[in-house]
């Protein structure tokens, strides 16, 4: 089963290291509006959408060995 995560920065915030988790409930692409746009309304900026399947990442393969 794959999840939806949906990370932003707050309205204050404007590096990318500050961005946080808002939502980890979205079952559609729908979903992921509604998030959005409710966000945005809020303040939140610079959204970014990620996908996991539930496999652990394999750190070394980005390790340029």
């Amino acid at each position: 089963m794959q999840e939806t995560l949906i990370y932003a920065l707050s309205s204050g915030d404007n590096m990318s290291w500050q961005e946080q988790l808002i939502s980890s409930q979205c079952k559609n692409d729908a979903d992921v509006q509604k998030v959005i746009a409710a966000a945005s309304a809020d303040g939140w900026h610079s959204f970014r959408v990620a996908y996991y399947n539930g496999e652990a990442p394999n750190f070394a393969a980005t390790v340029n060995l």
